[in-house]
């Protein structure tokens, strides 16, 4: 459809009356049968200037610019429906129609409250029966009335209260001669006794909760939900209950418990909302039970917690009594009842912030949604952009989805923008205040709410409530019973005490994880109160020496899985010890502390993160530089190196190398060879490259550290590769391979793996590659290693790349580039870009292809890496020999040939000097080439068994047809045989000076 509906529009929906059971009973039938209703259905909407946007099962949304094009199409399918029953199968079906505000966001509708009533006021429809809302009617009546040649009417069937416990609706039903007219009571609230209170405010999102707790109450009659102050429990439960009602003959009540002090009034407080008088010599519990015992009934017994013991007596009472009576209770702990049923109440679906996002697809969260409608409550002007959404998302996230704290800060929208709420949180007790006057005190302000519950615990569980808000992102049992202890708790009851706050919904137990946490309001809560007390810094110092001593044991095991999975759940306490070690200047801590991240930083790629945090351990004047500070500037220089701040590197590493050389320790001298080994590799130096690894070789042999050793000869494997022996790098990688295997360093397998697999695709063994690169990127993603996980996929796009696979190749590469682009892996960045430029020529895309080139070319040299360097001079002088730029085609080649003589990439000079090849062709340079292709046969596909990615081999193909063309089989044997006893030094003088 060309135009699709949108601002205000109109929505028609529609649903088949137990389709579930026509299915059974005409199994044969039903399938045409349907398929003939849904093309009368889309004719009929398509004719009347319609868009069906959505069909769920048998139902079909659709959406109109006008209402009269609605009602129209309503009416016309209905009577279509109504000639066509054949034997005894019959399909009724019922409809919606309501108009509101609704944007078309490319895949769907956005403006939820006018989807869920258009729902809703088709759910309030009988069978055969076409209901429209009063929105909808004010549109289209006149239209309508003033059309005397149309049959259609409508009949004012007053206010109903929707399921959705709004506020009640006018609705009209459709009249027209053709089709039934007289109908039994809507499916309204009203059709049912019940007191559910008229909300202001629409229900938002909990769709699959409110399954779930549909399908409990049908297996019990006492269902609890629990959950922490704010959660919904109130607003979720009458909602089932506006859902069920039908179900029950006498209807739904809800009995408010919040504002009664004393249990002993319980019976009399359920008793009045019936209307029942005290009677002589009569309990007010007899009187109830006599009143509710063959009553069809469920009750929704509201904020039980204050009043635990006496709703758990009079509930098991009332249901061993009552057999037609359910009963749903809230409260933060479970009634403790037989046949009790609980259910945990979540928070809203938040996004996480971490994660790039968009207004459109922040709108598919609950917590988002529900702020937004809060917020258009009180601002009608507030909308949702691409400047505010990260804010957006933080609240709602830092908010933890709470229902009534997201309320709360929606409501600041009034007088702040979503920037400065965001900006406020951290003191969120202050900006969360001033809900509705007509809420419930608690509910009026974010600390009331909380003190509800602090106040109703005993003074050891307030007391440990407090202290566990030092934890930061959860904690273990262990922590807790170590951190938390002392005189007034012991050790061993803090277990108990655990327990118990989690029975009363202040703490959440993860059972996958087997780890508790607290809501970041809960938490904020017991901090405040820790500072009344005066025990953070006893509490942090025993937190951070317990995450110190943590770090640094897990540190050991970095490369398995285990050890990574603990600590990407601790990097929360870990991280805010580390903030305490520098606020308070525990230097020898905090270096420590930095120290054992170091590896978990560079896996999870947060180089930007782990350099601000080594800036912040390392002492401006240090008093002495010793082992363990020499051993920090190392891992801050390796973290300047991937940043692709080379000078900076160098300088920090060479130091650390001085440092250790000075006070005599190997064990810092090997990891400050081997990380400035690194460096000079990255920049193309391999001959310096493999010094340093060498002399770290000895130090490790001499130790006996086999690790250590697996991963210096790892990095030797790199060098030789590079150079094109791969003879040699094989062998390397396989003895490291083994030892690694051998200590299930699963990190180090997937290196090793990756390293064999670049040179299966270089000798053309696709497949063999393929095997080895999957494998490598299963145990980076399993270990969450972002840096690997990018370097492995772009490995992929090679050997796809190589096969001619172009399209794949390119996803390959794309997803390889946003992986490092969010790890700021600058040298990954760099390959990327100039693979990309690859495809993109093999494309035709000459224009992007060069931009990719030009962007590598900038950041290689800004690393000073002369490999990449070199790679991007290439890619660019292949444009300039597309474009028949000759001159400045031959410029690129001779300085990327230039640059891998110096690093000694013996291999990319092969392909430098095969595209010079091409360009001496054009010249009429036959004896040059002939030359080079001996040159290349001898050097590489004979020794190093190289295969040149499908576009060079037809290139190389097509040259030396050329060749034959051009030179007789005597003369083209001559210069072949010459080239194959050339040096490198010789073919580059060759190839540049002809």
């Amino acid at each position: 459809m060309n135009n699709i509906p949108s601002g205000i529009v109109t929505f028609l929906f529609t649903d088949i009356e137990g389709s579930t059971k026509l299915f059974q009973e005409f199994p044969d039938t039903y399938p045409d049968a349907l398929l003939r209703h849904n093309a009368i259905l889309q004719n009929a909407v398509e004719s009347n200037n319609g868009f069906v946007f959505k069909t769920v099962g048998d139902a079909f949304c659709c959406a109109f610019q006008n209402a009269e094009d609605a009602v129209k199409s309503a009416v016309d399918a209905q009577i279509k429906l109504k000639s066509e029953k054949r034997d005894d199968l019959e399909i009724k079906v019922r409809f919606g129609i309501n108009s509101g505000k609704s944007e078309w966001n490319g895949t769907d509708y956005m403006g939820y409250l006018t989807l869920a009533r258009s729902a809703r006021v088709m759910s309030a429809a009988n069978s055969e029966q076409i209901i429209v809302s009063n929105s909808a009617y004010e549109l289209c009546c006149d239209i309508f009335n003033s059309a005397k040649e149309n049959d259609v009417t409508f009949r004012d069937l007053g206010e109903r209260r929707l399921k959705d416990l709004i506020q009640p609706m006018k609705l009209y039903q459709v009249l027209v001669p053709d089709i039934p007219s007289e109908f039994p009571p809507l499916n309204t609230l009203d059709a049912r006794p019940n007191n559910l209170p008229v909300q202001l405010t629409s229900f938002i999102g909990r769709s699959e909760e409110i399954i779930r707790i549909k399908e409990l109450l049908n297996q019990t009659r006492l269902l609890t939900l629990t959950g922490s102050g704010g959660s919904g429990k109130t607003r979720l439960a009458m909602q089932v209950a506006g859902d069920v009602i039908d179900e029950f003959a006498n209807g739904v009540w809800i009995i408010e418990l919040a504002s009664l002090s004393e249990g002993s009034l319980l019976p009399l407080a359920i008793a009045k909302e019936f209307g029942l008088k005290e009677e002589l010599n009569r309990s007010p519990e007899e009187t109830l039970l006599e009143y509710l015992k063959d009553k069809d009934m469920l009750i929704i017994l509201d904020n039980c917690e204050h009043l635990i013991e006496k709703c758990a007596e009079l509930t098991e009472s009332l249901l061993c009594n009552c057999t037609g009576l359910k009963i749903i209770a809230t409260s933060r702990e479970s009634l403790r009842c037989l046949g009790e049923q609980t259910h945990r109440v979540s928070s809203l679906e938040f996004p996480d912030p971490r994660e790039k996002t968009t207004p459109e697809k922040l709108s598919q969260y609950e917590a988002i949604r529900l702020f937004i409608e809060r917020a258009l409550a009180v601002n009608s002007a507030f909308r949702v952009n691409n400047n505010n959404a990260p804010a957006l998302a933080e609240i709602c996230y830092q908010l933890d989805g709470i229902p009534l704290a997201i309320e709360l800060a929606a409501a600041r929208t009034k007088i702040l923008n979503v920037e400065k709420i965001h900006e406020r949180l951290n003191d969120r007790f202050r900006l969360l205040t001033g809900g509705k006057r007509t809420a419930l005190p608690r509910q009026q302000t974010l600390t009331a709410l909380i003190d509800w519950s602090y106040d109703l615990l005993s003074d050891e569980e307030k007391i440990l409530w407090n202290r566990l808000s030092i934890f930061s992102g959860g904690w273990k049992m262990e922590a807790a019973e170590e951190i938390c202890s002392d005189g007034m708790i012991s050790e061993n009851d803090v277990m108990d005490i655990i327990n118990s706050l989690t029975e009363k919904s202040i703490i959440i137990y993860n059972e996958d994880k087997t780890r508790f946490t607290m809501l970041e309001t809960m938490r904020q809560y017991g901090e405040e109160k820790n500072k009344e007390k005066n025990e953070i810094k006893k509490l942090s110092d025993k937190h951070l020496q317990y995450y110190l001593k943590l770090a640094e044991s897990l540190n050991k095991m970095i490369r398995e899985l285990d050890s990574l999975q603990i600590l990407d759940n601790e990097v929360g306490n870990i991280e805010k010890s580390l903030n305490w070690a520098v606020e308070n200047n525990y230097t020898e801590d905090g270096l420590k502390l930095a120290l054992a991240m170091g590896k978990f930083w560079q896996l999870r790629g947060y180089l930007s993160d782990g350099i601000h945090r080594f800036e912040s351990v390392i002492p401006g004047n240090p008093e002495t530089k010793d082992s363990l500070y020499s051993k920090v500037i190392c891992q801050l220089g390796n973290f300047a190196r991937l940043k692709g701040d080379f000078d900076r590197a160098r300088k920090l590493l060479e130091a650390s190398l001085q440092i250790s050389r000075d006070i005599k320790d190997n064990t810092s001298i090997k990891d400050a060879l081997v990380r400035l080994g690194i460096l000079e590799y990255d920049q193309g130096r391999y001959a310096e490259a493999a010094k340093l690894y060498e002399e770290s070789l000895i130090i490790n042999r001499e130790a006996g550290d086999k690790l250590r050793i697996a991963i210096v000869l790892n990095n030797l494997g790199n060098v030789y590769s590079n150079q094109g022996e791969y003879s040699k790098a094989v062998n390397h990688y396989e003895e490291s391979l083994a030892t690694r295997r051998e200590h299930g360093d699963l990190l180090g397998i997937a290196i090793c793996l990756n390293n064999l697999g670049i040179i299966a695709y270089e000798q053309g063994e696709y497949e063999k590659s393929t095997n080895l690169l999957q494998e490598s990127l299963q145990l980076r993603i399993q270990m969450g290693d972002r840096e690997g996980t990018a370097i492995t996929l772009m490995n992929l796009g090679n050997t796809s790349y190589n096969q001619g696979e172009y399209l794949k190749a390119l996803g390959l590469y794309k997803e390889s580039l946003e992986i490092s682009r969010e790890t700021e892996n600058k040298s990954c960045i760099a390959d990327c870009l100039y693979y990309l430029g690859n495809v993109l020529i093999e494309q035709k895309d000459l224009v992007q292809a060069s931009k990719f080139y030009t962007e590598s070319l900038v950041i290689s040299r800004e690393m000073k890496a002369k490999s990449q360097i070199a790679v991007a001079l290439f890619g660019l002088g292949k444009i300039a020999f597309m474009k028949k730029e000759f001159e400045d085609a031959k410029k690129y080649y001779s300085e990327s040939a230039d640059l891998n003589i110096q690093s000694g990439n013996k291999k990319d000079f092969a392909l430098t000097v095969l595209r010079f090849a091409e360009l001496q062709i054009k010249c009429g340079i036959y004896e040059s080439v002939a030359k080079s292709f001996g040159f290349i046969n001898n050097k590489y596909f004979e020794i190093s068994k190289i295969k040149f990615p499908l576009s060079e081999r037809i290139i190389y193909d097509d040259l030396i047809s050329n060749l034959k063309e051009n030179l007789n089989p005597e003369e083209f044997s001559k210069y072949f045989q010459e080239g194959e006893k050339m040096t490198i030094d010789e073919v580059y003088q060759l190839i540049v000076n002809s």
